[in-house]
């Protein structure tokens, strides 16, 4: 029997350095995080971001472990921070695209960057993570886009949720057997 979908892209995110990518991808990928950053910054003076900041910072802050959230500073739970992140980077309205109908970053760079800062992950590694974290929903979201948003749901929720899963668990460490699952 082949392999599972999901196996056999837990094979390539777990079997992906840093050296193996080309640098045209390293560089899309570099340049999708500093997006996401400046999307972030701008987000930062939204005043629905800025309530989302707030109510995080009031329910979820922490001591210890935690992540900070950007550009605020505050360390919180990784959740929390996670979430603010990504209503930060939505606000800031320059976000990218899959085929005009999903926004990857929006979900996969808040995840990436609380995983690498709790696993004090190195640049090489938040980039080689963004890259497959971006390939693995780009392959699942494929063809698949047109029929998902006739359905009447939205595709970044339904496939981003893949991308950024596996570009957390990558820098978290995780192995092929634990990718899958």
């Amino acid at each position: 029997m082949p392999d599972s979908i999901s196996r056999q892209l837990a094979r390539f995110a777990a079997g992906q350095a840093f050296e193996d990518l080309p640098p045209a991808v390293a560089d899309k990928a570099k340049a999708l995080a500093l997006q996401g950053l400046v999307s972030a910054l701008a987000g930062y003076a939204h005043p629905g971001a800025r309530r989302i900041v707030e109510l995080i910072k009031t329910e979820e802050r922490t001591v210890g472990r935690g992540s900070t959230i950007l550009v605020d500073g505050t360390r919180v739970t990784k959740a929390g921070a996670a979430f603010a992140t990504a209503e930060m980077i939505h606000r800031g309205a320059r976000l990218d695209v899959y085929r005009m109908l999903t926004h990857p970053g929006t979900s996969i760079l808040p995840a990436a960057f609380v995983a690498a800062e709790s696993a004090g992950s190195s640049g090489a590694e938040l980039i080689t993570a963004l890259a497959i974290g971006y390939e693995v929903q780009a392959r699942l979201a494929g063809d698949w886009i047109p029929s998902t948003q006739a359905r009447g749901f939205r595709s970044s929720p339904i496939f981003g949720i893949f991308g950024a899963a596996t570009a957390a668990g990558r820098l978290l460490g995780l192995d092929e057997d634990e990718l899958v699952t």
